[in-house]
C-alpha cells in the first residue's frame, strides 16, 4: 500500500516583468515571475520542473514585513489582518 504524500506548497510575493519581442512580424509578449531561492528550494525545483501557480495580483499590505511595523498592524482593518495573517501563515512565519 503506498502512502500519499501531500505535495509542499509555499507562498511569496514576486514582481512581474514584462518582455516584447517582434518575430516574422508578430508581436509577443512574456511575463516573467522570479521565485526567490529559499522557496526554490523548499520545492526542490529543479531545471525543467512545472509548476501549479495559483495567483492573484498582490494589495499593498502584501508587500510590507508586518513583524517590523507591529504599531501599524494594529491599526489596519480587521478584514485585512485576516488576510495578513493567513499570509503569514502560508508563508511561514
Amino acid at each position: 500500500m503506498e502512502s500519499k504524500q501531500l505535495e509542499k506548497e509555499v507562498v511569496f510575493v514576486s514582481k512581474v516583468s514584462v518582455t516584447k519581442s517582434k518575430k516574422n512580424g508578430k508581436e509577443y509578449i512574456t511575463y516573467r515571475i522570479t521565485i526567490p531561492m529559499e522557496k526554490a528550494k523548499e520545492l526542490e525545483l529543479n531545471d525543467g520542473d512545472y509548476l501549479l501557480i495559483k495567483a492573484k495580483k498582490a494589495k499593498w499590505y502584501h508587500l510590507l514585513n508586518w513583524e517590523e511595523m507591529k504599531n501599524v498592524y494594529n491599526m489596519l482593518p480587521e478584514e485585512i489582518k485576516k488576510e495578513v495573517d493567513e499570509l503569514k501563515r502560508r508563508m511561514g512565519g
